[in-house]
């Protein structure tokens, strides 16, 4: 009867670990499945008013992050580094957590909370849970969106 009892509680744990390690389709992000975007402002219809790839040194923007499926995850994270002459991220500058309704596929800022020094920047949107906390060595492999930004 122990041996039962031993061997059913084996059985379900391994069953229950093998279904917490099945990634769930919206939180995979080896491929990206949205954008980001740097703007003046954001509509209420969710367009990007002012969009730009280069923009103005220590001028204030806003980010608008668009996915083409549900995020699946309570909190998003939006991530600067600083990129080197080759692309490649080279310096962390900062990341801000922002919460998002798992089944929602927008989110944007508002308030103009982000400002940059001249230089070119890698801005990810990543899931929060992936973030790098203690050594941020950028250049994502898995992330929801990505872009570019030049800052002159």
């Amino acid at each position: 009867m122990l041996v039962q009892r031993s061997v059913r509680w084996f059985v379900l744990s391994a069953v229950m670990l093998m279904l917490l390690t099945i990634p769930v389709a919206a939180q995979k992000t080896e491929t990206p499945q949205g954008t980001v975007s740097v703007c003046k402002e954001i509509d209420d219809d969710w367009k990007c008013v002012g969009e730009s790839s280069e923009w103005p040194a220590n001028t204030n923007f806003n980010v608008l992050f668009v996915n083409s499926v549900p995020v699946g995850v309570d909190f998003i994270g939006i991530v600067f580094h600083k990129q080197g002459t080759d692309g490649k991220d080279v310096a962390f500058i900062n990341e801000y957590q922002q919460q998002m309704d798992p089944k929602y596929r927008k989110y944007a800022t508002v308030g103009d909370n982000f400002k940059l020094p001249a230089g070119t920047y890698s801005v990810y949107i990543i899931s929060w849970g992936k973030r790098e906390s203690l050594v941020h060595n950028g250049n994502f492999a898995e992330y929801f969106a990505k872009t570019t930004l030049k800052v002159k």
